[in-house]
């Protein structure tokens, strides 16, 4: 299923009443159900820049569109199978400009994942800082595609495009090396913030290129802080994720990301604690 499918695939047992969420938290809540297939697998669980995307949707549900997406927390606190889940949501609090909402993903009866999103309204500041936008040593248009080796490669790589532009490739026991790459859904429907938020996390972990043989990473929690909003690129045009690693060590890494969007804008940052079994 194409990205976009899985999306409008999400069956809620009510419809949510988003107009209360202005005003009464406690009880603002929703539930539903989402059917994921196998060709968004990760191993042994389901492409976690999905189960991210599936929650902040689900929550979108239940927060006006006015308030903007601010930051992302997910615990990924087990394996969301290919299978069908279970989706709960529920309005944490409701500020004059910050709405705090919360999601669970439950498969086989277990919680996969725990989501919080923090949307916001903008507010006067005298404070403006802009973050400086990296360049990469080549363009998109000089960089041939990863092609998608079935088997060899998660089943999810197959639904995006990925140039590399800087950085060692996975197992290949080089040196610490950031890693800077061009990235883009396959699906061809307009874009949406739960579509960026899906692509963010499709490359794996830089510390993979230093692994001597292939071995398993895990996410363990994620966190993605977005300081512009702008969504309107067509999906063909090219997003770029600059990826380094702060720390690794007793089998946990720690990474900072920074997406910029097609103009080359930073427009998000993103952090994670992997867990690496090599």
């Amino acid at each position: 299923m194409l990205f976009s499918e899985i999306l409008a695939a999400i069956r809620f047992d009510a419809e949510p009443d988003q107009a209360r969420a202005r005003e009464d938290a406690g009880a603002i809540r929703t539930s539903g159900e989402l059917t994921v297939t196998d060709d968004w697998s990760q191993g042994r669980a389901t492409y976690g820049g999905l189960v991210a995307a599936v929650g902040n949707e689900v929550m979108r549900k239940l927060v006006p569109a006015d308030r903007l997406l601010r930051s992302l927390q997910t615990t990924f606190v087990g394996p969301a199978g290919s299978t069908t889940w279970r989706l709960k949501a529920e309005v944490l609090r409701v500020g004059k400009a910050v709405t705090l909402a919360r999601c669970d993903i439950i498969d086989a009866g277990q919680v996969a994942a725990s989501l919080v999103g923090v949307y916001g309204g903008p507010r006067s500041s005298a404070v403006e800082v802009r973050p400086t936008a990296g360049t990469p040593a080549r363009g998109v248009d000089a960089i041939n595609e990863v092609r998608f080796q079935p088997g060899l490669a998660p089943n999810f790589v197959q639904h995006f495009a990925v140039r590399w532009a800087e950085g060692a490739k996975p197992f290949s026991s080089s040196a610490r090396t950031p890693s800077k790459a061009f990235i883009r859904h396959r699906d061809t429907a307009p874009l949406t913030e739960s579509h960026v938020v899906g692509l963010i996390d499709c490359i794996p972990t830089p510390a993979m290129s230093m692994f001597k043989e292939r071995a398993p990473a895990s996410s363990l929690v994620w966190t993605i802080e977005f300081f512009e909003h702008r969504f309107d690129f067509p999906p063909q045009a090219w997003w770029r994720i600059d990826t380094d690693i702060d720390a690794a060590t007793s089998g946990y890494v720690n990474q900072t990301g920074v997406l910029h969007d097609p103009d080359g804008t930073p427009v998000a940052l993103t952090r994670q604690l992997v867990a690496i079994f090599g």
